[in-house]
């Protein structure tokens, strides 16, 4: 029997656990593969042919993370960025941050943003291009956020970071441009983990949520233990080099702790409305739709996209890609609308 293609579909999550009106409905991309877990892979012809075939990650050591660093910030220096009308590096309380604002006669919306890289690789240069479409696609202001990695730095000292930076950018806000009534926080991968737990802390300490957060293939569950591990391949991002990656960043710390996997938190009510993104050739793609159906059914209005022929770091790759440009301009354009509508 002919499988359909990918197709939007609208999911009232955990239909018959969530009263009506408790929270908006929850939208995912999905197609009938999501449930065959020996599916063929899926991944876009374009990205496919530009990426060639993956190679298994080496076993991750102290030794290799300098010259995976700067392989890195090689591979980023090549990236072609978007023209931004004002860029500034700032010091947000001792945390380094880049300032992203286009051009605009009114105080714009501000996004405070958290790199991925496993808690050990990225800084501003490295997701610089990344930033700058961004802020483009959105026609917000965005501050990129410079936090301490693992292991020189273990949890949780991004998560300290990143905090410091969202209340700097709450104080700093008017003077930037931007309006303080309008700030949100958002991240991918590892960012996408510390902004869930940014929002679990400030609940925790009583302290206001972000207009909204912004949850691009988040890692939610630090057992990386969900289907999706064993449904989707992918050499590059394996569950041995994802734990090697856990152990680095979390030292003593433990996974069943909710600021380090925020899926396993009690309660997850209260927190800022969220847009969770998900790829759909991505290992960690049930941990941002696993988190996406707990907001819901916590009563968080949540709306989540999975992204079909994409793979993890999608916005690593070429702009020039169609479908990673599709993507960027849906990511931009759910930051404009949440700012508009919250």
């Amino acid at each position: 029997m002919r499988r359909p293609s990918c197709r939007r579909i609208l999911v009232w999550a955990v239909r018959h656990q969530t009263p009506v009106g408790q929270a908006r409905c929850l939208l995912i991309s999905m197609s009938s593969r999501r449930f065959n877990h020996q599916r063929m892979p899926m991944l876009d012809p374009d990205i496919a042919a530009f990426t060639g075939q993956p190679q298994e990650m080496p076993p991750l050591t102290p030794e290799l993370i300098p010259m995976m660093r700067a392989n890195m910030a090689m591979m980023a220096a090549a990236m072609p960025g978007t023209d931004i009308d004002h860029v500034a590096n700032l010091d947000a309380d001792g945390v380094p941050v880049r300032f992203y604002r286009p051009a605009s006669d009114t105080p714009l919306p501000l996004l405070v943003f958290l790199h991925g890289g496993g808690w050990m690789f990225g800084d501003l240069d490295t997701h610089d291009a990344m930033t700058r479409h961004l802020a483009a696609a959105s026609s917000c202001a965005v501050l990129g956020v410079d936090y301490r990695l693992a292991p020189e730095h273990k949890f949780p000292a991004g998560l300290d970071d990143a905090m410091t930076a969202l209340d700097w950018a709450r104080r700093s806000a008017g003077d930037l441009g931007c309006d303080p009534a309008r700030i949100a926080l958002g991240g991918e991968s590892a960012g996408g983990n510390l902004t869930a737990a940014a929002t679990l802390r400030l609940r925790a300490e009583n302290k206001p949520q972000p207009l909204f957060q912004l949850l691009i293939h988040p890692a939610t569950d630090l057992s990386f233990s969900l289907p999706s591990f064993a449904e989707v391949g992918a050499p590059g991002l394996s569950k041995n080099y994802l734990d090697a990656c856990r152990e680095f960043y979390l030292g003593s710390g433990s996974v069943a702790d909710p600021f380090v996997s925020p899926l396993r938190a009690e309660r997850l009510d209260g927190l800022a409305p969220a847009i969770v993104l998900t790829a759909s050739e991505d290992p960690l793609r049930d941990d941002g739709e696993y988190y996406a159906a707990a907001l819901v059914r916590a009563g968080v209005e949540t709306l989540a996209r999975r992204l079909p022929g994409l793979p993890h770091g999608f916005q690593f790759l070429p702009i020039t890609i169609p479908a990673v440009a599709a993507a960027n301009d849906l990511i931009g354009g759910l930051v404009r609308r949440y700012f508009a509508n919250q």
